[in-house]
């Protein structure tokens, strides 16, 4: 019997240990969901009022100012695109089957005074991109590297064509290789 009890209190202390460890993950389980509640609250806009940052400072411009703010607020970065006319070319092929590119492009531009130049400049822009566009193959528009290259060399053309402007970036609408 005297061993029967040597083994009964270390099964308790053990007992004792793992009702003691889900307690504590039971307790760290439910910090974890208040805390992620108490976030979801904060960015939801339950605490604090219930107003949102962006209609606190409307509020407080005179009715007669339209929608000035007490503070002034950086101004967002004007964008303009400029939608150039389609591009379809023939791709430079190696087997006696012709190949065709189509593309649809858009031009990102910083203000309307560089969009109007860009306007104006459309036919040398489409120039430098068909002697581009027909050097290609296929094979070297294929893929997301072929596209990253694509964007690169078109940019580096319309740049150099509008200069002393800038265009902030070649969007690519549609490609279609056939």
């Amino acid at each position: 019997m005297a061993a029967g009890k040597k083994v009964e209190e270390p099964a308790e202390g053990e007992a004792k240990k793992s009702g003691g460890l889900k307690l504590v993950l039971i307790l760290v389980a439910g910090l974890v969901v208040a805390g992620g509640g108490g976030a979801a609250a904060w960015f939801l806009g339950l605490f604090g009022g219930g107003k949102s940052e962006a209609a606190a400072p409307a509020q407080g411009a005179h009715p007669a100012e339209g929608h000035g703010a007490a503070t002034p607020e950086p101004a967002a970065p004007q964008v303009v695109f400029v939608d150039l006319p389609d591009i379809l070319v023939n791709l430079k092929s190696t087997d006696k089957r012709p190949r065709f590119l189509k593309l649809k492009v858009a031009l990102e531009v910083k203000d309307s005074r560089t969009a109007e130049q860009v306007k104006l400049l459309t036919p040398r822009i489409l120039d430098g991109f068909q002697l581009y566009l027909r050097a290609l193959t296929p094979e070297e528009i294929q893929g997301s590297n072929g596209m990253l290259t694509l964007k690169e060399e078109l940019l580096a053309r319309i740049n150099q064509a509008v200069a002393p402007s800038r265009i902030a970036d070649v969007l690519l609408k549609e490609i279609l290789v056939q």
